[in-house]
């Protein structure tokens, strides 16, 4: 496989998975609610994974979670990390449940864990896409 000499690998976006990505333009994580039973969703769900329903309504998350796992790549798999390494991906639990991948990105020596509060952040990656990526919460003490 040949990879593009600069820029992400963007995915081929299908029907189901539209929203989230337009969501991503708008600077919004938007998650999906079951309207049959009220349970979020990840993004591109065609049914409610707890009652079954097909009446499945997109909503804006509040863009707030915590880290669920991460891994922190030290080798680039493509052209556009090369600068970007150690990076990390992860899985995060979302204040309204579901689950979301994304970026960490983290100021020098600032360090996270496990269950540390992260909200929602979005980059500019090309002339038409966003990114979304999550950085440590900000807490006042």
């Amino acid at each position: 496989m040949e990879y593009p000499k600069e820029g992400v690998i963007w995915p081929t976006i299908i029907d189901v998975a539209k929203p989230f990505y337009d969501g991503m333009e708008q600077h919004k994580v938007l998650i999906q609610q079951c309207q049959a039973c009220q349970t979020f969703l990840p993004p591109a769900q065609v049914v409610c994974d707890e009652c079954g329903s097909n009446k499945l309504e997109w909503l804006a998350s509040k863009g707030r979670g915590v880290i669920y796992s991460y891994v922190v790549f030290h080798r680039s798999f493509h052209p556009y990390f090369n600068d970007k390494i150690p990076y990390t991906v992860a899985l995060i639990e979302l204040e309204e449940g579901p689950r979301v991948m994304g970026h960490i990105e983290v100021k020098q020596n600032q360090e996270y864990k496990v269950g540390s509060a992260v909200v929602a952040g979005f980059k500019t990656v090309d002339e038409k896409n966003e990114l979304l990526f999550f950085k440590l919460e900000e807490r006042e003490e």
